[in-house]
């Protein structure tokens, strides 16, 4: 639910005082590539069935004018969930899987959403790719005012945190190079992902 702002007669979508990692973020299902589409199965040999208060890792819950919306999992491991016409609890369910730029994406993401509801490890994305995300979310990090010993607890989890000194803490370098490089993205390295 938007907060009040108490100026200007706007609302935020997110509290303006979390800072970026505490907030709880629904990005627009067309806009993010990742965001699993669910909808009634048509047929009744689904094996997934509309129960989100059985789902593991369930985070937040909205219901807005356009449908309810839930995110799942813990840390990396998030799921965003869009149901448009959200069924009664215990309809089978299916995935809505529209073909265009990012049905390779969104195929992947149905993929892993079944595995964490399975209770199966995640499948790991290519270090590459999973580099350039690590970088943005300490960019995002970093930008909100974040220190590296946040951004890192947030990227790393608090135990790896905790396992060393952080002054010596090849948790914290690598945190640093995160940020650096996510920077780097941001200045116009991005423009090498633009190349044929």
């Amino acid at each position: 639910m938007p907060v009040p702002s108490g100026a200007g007669g706007c609302d935020f979508a997110v509290d303006p005082t979390l800072r970026a990692n505490e907030a709880e973020l629904f990005w627009l299902p067309d806009w993010r590539a990742s965001a699993v589409i669910l909808s009634a199965s048509p047929t009744e040999t689904s094996t997934l069935i509309f129960a989100p208060s059985d789902w593991p890792g369930v985070r937040i819950r909205r219901i807005a004018p356009d449908g309810e919306h839930l995110i799942l999992g813990v840390g990396h491991e998030e799921h965003q969930l869009w149901l448009p016409d959200p069924p009664i609890k215990g309809r089978p369910l299916a995935a809505i899987i529209p073909f265009d730029k990012a049905t390779p994406y969104r195929a992947a993401a149905t993929i892993r959403f079944l595995r964490h509801l399975r209770g199966r490890p995640p499948l790991r994305a290519p270090l590459v790719n999973r580099r350039v995300v690590d970088m943005l979310r300490a960019l995002d990090g970093h930008l909100s005012g974040a220190s590296y010993r946040d951004i890192g607890e947030c990227l790393f989890g608090p135990a790896r945190i905790d396992a060393e000194p952080w002054k010596s803490s090849s948790v914290r370098d690598a945190t640093i190079r995160l940020v650096r490089g996510g920077v780097a993205l941001m200045r116009g390295g991005y423009r090498k992902f633009l190349r044929k």
